[in-house]
């Protein structure tokens, strides 16, 4: 397959890449996978993309070989015949944002190829008629290129403990009805509960979704082998090759999926083959436990200093269970028993407290 586009910003940069003219044309089943990796790790670009693919279409009509300059003269040569029907709140580069909307015929086009090529991540729409373009500004992408564990706490106080060579992209702010991220490589998610607004982790190769729960997800790049395992509560894992077959998992089962297309395999009691220091294994259940002691249990766990005057709490105890809520609620739950406060300063916690007696 030819190189997929980078750094692209306009309609005339997707169809000027042979990836993307061979890709609409053919169809392939590998480029389909190729595609939805490039979507899961370039989300702010799926409307662009999107408006390629119409335009795409509609100049293309049959088979031919174009020219880069008569793609240039039928893209505007569509564009002048679409009716300025809608006023433009979000121009975006030099086209006319407001035109798409009046363009239905385009939109029912580009539905009709995606139905049984490609699946796509959710988008917010903004109405009935257009979608919302996601910024790069409205995104945080994390890297972990430390060599261990990083914590990264989410904008709704979820927490996800992001393996060394991952990624994690993730909006900057919660107030969305989705809270959507998306992973290359190896994450252990632990999801502030929110019935109203579902979870959803997407890769390349799976989506998984959830309402509140602890989970792990794995799936690398160059990895044929990708799984998901659940340390507590329920997840839906689909994979992107059989999207109309989702596969519920509950507490210590776990689903692997191979190479091949549709392969995949559900099991169960994936704890006894797992290495017991591994955080998905390890259980943070406390019966008047030394706080000192907890502390050091969680900074080992998640890779986070934890400041504090150990004289102070070397009389404090905690009993409670933590397995299945963020490190910050971990944080925030001693905190509370123990009348104590904590802030979050150049990525370590600090706890305040006066001790107890």
């Amino acid at each position: 397959m030819n190189l997929l586009p980078e750094n692209v910003t306009s309609v005339e940069d997707f169809i000027g890449n042979a990836a993307f003219r061979s890709w609409i044309t053919e169809r392939r089943t590998e480029d389909r996978l190729v595609w939805n990796q490039w979507l899961a790790q370039n989300p702010e670009k799926r409307e662009l993309y999107e408006q390629a693919v119409a335009t795409f279409l509609l100049i293309q009509g049959e088979k031919v070989n174009l020219s880069d300059q008569q793609v240039t003269d039928r893209i505007a040569n569509i564009l002048d015949r679409l009716p300025d029907a809608y006023i433009v709140r979000k121009p975006f580069i030099n086209w006319q944002w407001g035109r798409w909307a009046a363009a239905a015929a385009v939109i029912a086009l580009v539905l009709w190829w995606q139905s049984g090529n490609l699946t796509l991540a959710p988008f917010t729409k903004t109405d009935g008629q257009t979608a919302q373009i996601l910024p790069e500004a409205e995104w945080t992408l994390v890297r972990n290129v430390t060599g261990q564990a990083l914590v990264v706490l989410l904008p709704d106080n979820s927490s996800v403990l992001l393996s060394t060579n991952s990624q994690l992209r993730f909006r900057k702010r919660a107030n969305h009805a989705l809270r959507e991220v998306f992973l290359q490589g190896d994450g252990f998610f632990e999801v502030t509960k929110d019935p109203a607004k579902p979870f959803i982790v997407y890769t390349a190769s799976l989506t998984t979704k959830v309402l509140g729960t602890s989970f792990q997800v794995h799936s690398f790049e160059q990895e044929k082998m990708a799984y998901v395992k659940v340390k507590t509560g329920k997840v839906t894992v689909t994979p992107v090759n059989a999207p109309d077959k989702p596969v519920m998992l509950k507490v210590n089962e776990e689903l692997k999926l191979g190479s091949a297309a549709g392969q995949a395999v559900k099991s169960a009691n994936f704890l006894s083959d797992e290495n017991p220091s591994a955080i998905i294994a390890r259980k943070f259940i406390f019966n008047y436990t030394a706080v000192p002691e907890i502390f050091s249990q969680l900074e080992a766990s998640y890779h986070m200093p934890i400041r504090y005057d150990r004289s102070l709490l070397s009389h404090c105890t905690f009993t409670g269970k933590l397995d299945d809520i963020p490190f910050l609620e971990k944080i925030q739950l001693i905190c509370l028993a123990i009348e104590s406060t904590y802030e979050i300063i150049d990525n370590q916690v600090v706890i305040h407290s006066r001790g107890c007696s």
